[in-house]
């Protein structure tokens, strides 16, 4: 199964886990996998439209992936990176 690894900033729905499995064939599928073992996660991450938030990017296998792309396929040893951008003035 693939990997999710969480940064800090959205590890409150996971009660502090950084890096679990996860079972699906799509990236979106992953996140919704994740959502129903941590409610509250998808929220943290995916907007009301159903894309990455502004700040929320996404990285496969250390490879930084587009925006649109929630719905690449997945490999079982995969591992999906999710990063936090900062921002400030």
């Amino acid at each position: 199964m693939p990997i999710l690894e969480v940064p800090s900033r959205y590890r409150v729905p996971t009660r502090g886990e950084a890096r679990f499995e996860v079972s699906g064939s799509t990236l979106r599928d992953c996140i919704a996998e994740a959502e129903k073992r941590f409610p509250g996660f998808q929220e943290l991450i995916i907007n009301s439209e159903g894309h990455p938030k502004r700040f929320v990017r996404f990285f496969l296998n250390g490879d930084a992936l587009e925006r649109d792309a929630l719905d690449s396929a997945l490999e079982a040893e995969d591992t999906i990176t999710i990063m936090a951008s900062a921002a400030g003035g």
